[in-house]
């Protein structure tokens, strides 16, 4: 039996899975025709082919036989992105993160998590009405937060949120595992979420805020010609601000990073049995969640959007995700190995050929659907 590229590069989402996604949601209920199967269909081959309307999505997808249904109207997409409930297709997005392998870095025996958030900026006719009562004095939108895993290079958890939504405030939000460690930068400074992650059994590496009032422990200097100082200290006030008590009371690691041309990079720990200079390299491996981003807004269909309402600009963002994980799960259909930029030149310009089926995706044991918090 054989299937088009396009109905192989969909079929880690099978028709149990979708079933499933459509009970627990009820996205069907007010569509005769224009499942959510269809509905995914549609915006993955919009995202593959980069299109920037829906009368050329309407024109292209209707010009093809890749084995999904023709004739799409423009007006049945566009009330479907504006109507069908955006969390059906973050549950999807889920689905496919639980189907990456977990991963420890060997030498850590630990995960390695990074945490960061991106903006996208929405402006104009139809966006201003629900995203400027939520601006910054420097832009209006919304945020993708991302949960980005270094071993698996591919994220493992997403949530979205207004642009005035602290990083920081996202962080009190977002699940905790032990025996991993967290990387992030100064936006998730918070002394009390930092203690929770310790107390859940895990670590944190990111920048110490320069106004921070420490009392130095222990201090060591000229390390190395990369590390300039290696020392621990405590946090000084026992009540930053706003009447709140630091609950964070143990000592944690300052380390001064030598930078060329710059001042020195202050990092902060609760990792104390781990090398200074692998502390280091734990923080500039922050830049990996930097590149995820900027390729899905390079390769996927999210610099203009099919849809100005919230509901459309979110699903746009679930559906980007959701073709990054299937390019991830795709490469096994590859014998050589390439690039997934060029993995999905490949699937863009052969959709409609035709490919023997591999093995079926059957999702492991420890995957447990969560519903995302979203806006």
């Amino acid at each position: 039996m054989k299937d088009t590229v396009f109905q192989q590069f969909l079929k880690p989402i099978n028709n149990k899975i979708m079933q499933e996604c459509v009970k627990k949601f009820q996205s069907d209920y007010y569509y005769e025709s224009f499942k959510t199967q269809e509905h995914l269909q549609t915006m993955v081959y919009a995202h593959l082919n980069e299109i920037k309307s829906l009368r050329a999505l309407e024109l292209a997808l209707n010009s093809q036989k890749i084995g999904v249904k023709s004739k799409i109207k423009r007006s049945t997409v566009s009330d479907a992105n504006a109507k069908r409930p955006a969390e059906c297709f973050f549950w999807l997005v889920n689905y496919l993160m639980g189907l990456l392998p977990k991963r420890r870095n060997k030498e850590l025996n630990k995960f390695i998590k990074i945490l960061d958030s991106s903006p996208i900026k929405l402006q104009g006719r139809g966006y201003d009405d629900w995203v400027k009562p939520h601006a910054t004095a420097h832009w209006q939108g919304l945020k993708l937060h991302v949960e980005y895993d270094l071993s698996q290079q591919s994220p493992t958890n997403i949530k979205t949120s207004f642009a005035n939504y602290n990083d920081s405030s996202m962080g009190q939000r977002w699940p905790i595992m032990p025996n991993t460690i967290y990387i992030f930068d100064k936006g998730y400074c918070d002394f009390n979420w930092w203690w929770s992650i310790r107390q859940k059994g895990a670590y944190f590496v990111t920048r110490l805020k320069r106004n921070t009032a420490i009392l130095m422990q222990s201090r060591k200097k000229g390390c190395s010609k990369k590390i300039l100082e290696d020392g621990t200290y405590k946090l000084k006030n026992k009540h930053p601000r706003g009447g709140k008590k630091n609950l964070y009371r143990d000592e944690l690691r300052r380390i001064s990073v030598a930078r060329k041309g710059k001042d020195p990079l202050i990092l902060v720990t609760n990792l104390h049995d781990v090398s200074a200079e692998t502390i280091a390299e734990l923080y500039k491996s922050r830049w990996e969640v930097e590149l995820f981003f900027k390729w899905i807004k390079q390769n996927l269909k999210i610099k203009k959007f099919l849809g100005r309402s919230l509901n459309a600009v979110k699903i746009q963002l679930a559906t980007a995700i959701i073709t990054y994980l299937l390019a991830q799960l795709f490469k096994k259909c590859f014998k050589k190995s390439l690039t997934l930029s060029l993995k999905l030149v490949w699937v863009k310009y052969n959709l409609h050929s035709m490919m023997k089926c591999y093995q079926k995706y059957k999702p492991p044991e420890y995957i447990i659907h969560r519903r995302p918090v979203y806006l």
